[in-house]
């Protein structure tokens, strides 16, 4: 009984200690104790919920922007892709009318010659021959052995014909041989192709004054090419005291790689094989 008294008088004594400890930090400091507790927790389990809801959405936002980025990106490559093309097509129209003006200056130029006009449909760019087909044939006015010529010199001669296409042998084939005259000496001798876009001028003795960049033309023998026209230039000359003739290689007048619009010369007297 005794030891339940003075439990009971412990008890008493901390309550109120308790009370009178409360009283004197006052109501005011305990409140703003537990709203303050309060605050930190509910700011750190905020912090902890949202940071990934914000990583989530930042990687979000991301995402869409890259996505519309790559979007615009690719418009833009596709309309500037749509103005090389109109810019090339514009370029093409333009070269075209070029060409066109140059050889309608050319052929009147030329106005002792019958010119039959034509553009390259098909060429062979094998190593083995070097021809090229145009869009003209017999029925246009073209025959076998037909000169064919452009505004810069010889292109080369009809091989074949059939009514509305004829194929043209280059003089850069090996098979081409045209009658030449040195301009500069007032020499003849022959022009054959050699197959590498280059041509042999033959029969030019050692003996004789030839330099790089004298112009070489036909020289009308054989009644083939008409007399006077472009064939090419002197490009180098090797001489060799073994040899009776020059060693003279030709650039031809015409870029045979850039051929589109040709000219037939033809025969004064109408008569075609």
């Amino acid at each position: 009984m005794g030891s339940n008294k003075s439990d009971k008088i412990l008890f008493i004594i901390i309550s109120v200690f308790i009370v009178i400890l409360l009283i004197s930090i006052g109501p005011n400091r305990v409140l703003n104790g537990t709203f303050s507790l309060t605050r930190e927790a509910y700011y750190w389990m905020e912090r902890g919920l949202s940071a990934p809801m914000n990583f989530v959405a930042n990687i979000w936002s991301d995402y869409i922007y890259l996505v519309n980025t790559r979007q615009e990106n690719e418009n833009l490559r596709h309309e500037l892709a749509k103005l090389k093309i109109q810019c090339q097509h514009t370029r093409e129209i333009q070269d075209e009318n070029s060409r066109l003006r140059a050889m309608l200056e050319f052929k009147k130029t030329s106005y002792a010659f019958k010119l039959y006009p034509a553009s390259v449909f098909a060429q062979d760019i094998s190593m083995i021959f070097k021809t090229l087909v145009i869009n003209r044939g017999r029925s246009d006015g073209f025959f076998k052995d037909m000169p064919i010529v452009n505004m810069y010199g010889v292109v080369g001669r009809v091989i074949s014909v059939s009514p509305h296409t004829s194929e043209v042998l280059l003089i850069t084939d090996p098979n081409s041989a045209v009658p030449a005259f040195i301009k500069t000496i007032k020499t003849n001798g022959i022009v054959r192709g050699r197959g590498d876009g280059l041509l042999n001028l033959e029969y030019i003795r050692r003996s004789e004054n030839v330099n790089a960049g004298d112009e070489v033309v036909t020289s009308g023998l054989l009644g083939i090419f008409p007399r006077g026209l472009r064939l090419g230039y002197v490009y180098t000359v090797k001489k060799d005291r073994r040899e009776i003739f020059a060693q003279i290689i030709l650039k031809p007048a015409v870029s045979m790689q850039r051929i589109e619009d040709v000219f037939g010369i033809g025969k004064t007297n109408n008569k075609h094989n």
